[in-house]
């Protein structure tokens, strides 16, 4: 694994190779795909790292921190909460096709800006509490309520 030299954690998005793997899903080419490297893709890594912790800095406490799970092997493994796993995922492999691959066909650029949309939208229902993020901590803005029976913040919708 990749380890973010901010956090000194693991990327919330995983391995640079998931996001390759994105990328070659789309039909890229392989002459392009040899172009993705390990240090191009950690770069957009933690930039929607930080991005996400940014966004979420009001509601919990970040970095976002892995939990622990047990297995049904018996085996406690710590992961990422999957919601933000997925928005990582995806908002890194469409800002690095949006972004390193410019002169490609209407279709990609369509699926890159689609990927990054779904993320944030994905993000913004995460804002709005509709999707908690399991195992994490919330921040309480009032010391005689628990937060997780605080209604949240009503921010405004910015895209």
């Amino acid at each position: 694994m990749d380890i973010s030299p901010t956090t000194g954690q693991q990327y919330y998005s995983g391995d640079w190779v998931d996001i390759r793997n994105i990328c070659r899903s789309l039909n890229i080419g392989e002459g392009k795909l040899s172009k993705i490297t390990q240090e191009m893709v950690n770069g957009y890594q933690e930039r929607i790292d930080r991005e996400l912790d940014a966004q979420l800095a009001d509601l919990y406490y970040t970095p976002i921190k892995p939990y622990n799970v047990k297995m049904p092997d018996g085996v406690t493994r710590s992961i990422f909460p999957g919601n933000i796993r997925r928005l990582a995922l995806y908002w890194t492999a469409g800002l690095l096709l949006e972004s390193e691959f410019q002169g490609n066909e209407p279709n990609l650029q369509e699926a890159a800006t689609e990927y990054v949309l779904q993320a944030q939208k994905s993000l913004f229902r995460m804002i709005r509490f509709n999707q908690r993020i399991e195992g994490q901590e919330y921040k309480s803005r009032l010391r005689t309520m628990l937060p997780r029976f605080q209604p949240p913040l009503n921010p405004e919708q910015d895209f």
